[in-house]
């Protein structure tokens, strides 16, 4: 499969940590990560932008952890070795999501360890099981 693009920058647009899990009374809980990812489609050969978000946990209930990270993907497409074969969309929302994700689960578990807490370290994706579906 060929690199369609590759992560050029990233920047961090939100972080946000609530940390509840020291005070009394909270039983252990399991993370359940609300992962949004989206493409924005540039000119051809330009850098393409995409947005993640990572959600765990909810500031709305009793959640002992929250923890919000919006971050900004920067890519540069990569010189493709045939013109006469489009690349492909979903593949390259497939490779930018693995790369954005792998720089998003740094910087929540250094983010979590800066903070005093233990590492949250979020567990890997395969993006080839993704269902990548368009938004109209």
């Amino acid at each position: 499969m060929p690199v369609l693009a590759v992560l050029h920058k990233h920047i961090i647009e939100e972080i946000t940590i609530r940390n509840e899990t020291m005070e009394p009374g909270h039983a252990p809980f399991q993370l359940k990560p609300e992962i949004r990812f989206q493409v924005f489609p540039q000119k051809e050969k330009q850098p393409i932008t995409t947005h993640m978000t990572v959600e765990i946990g909810s500031m709305d209930d009793n959640t002992p952890l929250y923890i919000k990270l919006r971050v900004r993907g920067i890519f540069l497409p990569t010189p493709q070795p045939t013109e006469n074969a489009p690349a492909d969309p979903k593949e390259f929302h497939k490779q930018a999501f693995g790369q954005l994700f792998n720089t998003a689960r740094t910087i929540i578990a250094s983010a979590t360890l800066i903070g005093g807490m233990t590492p949250i370290n979020l567990p890997p994706i395969n993006p080839d099981n993704l269902n990548i579906q368009k938004n109209s």
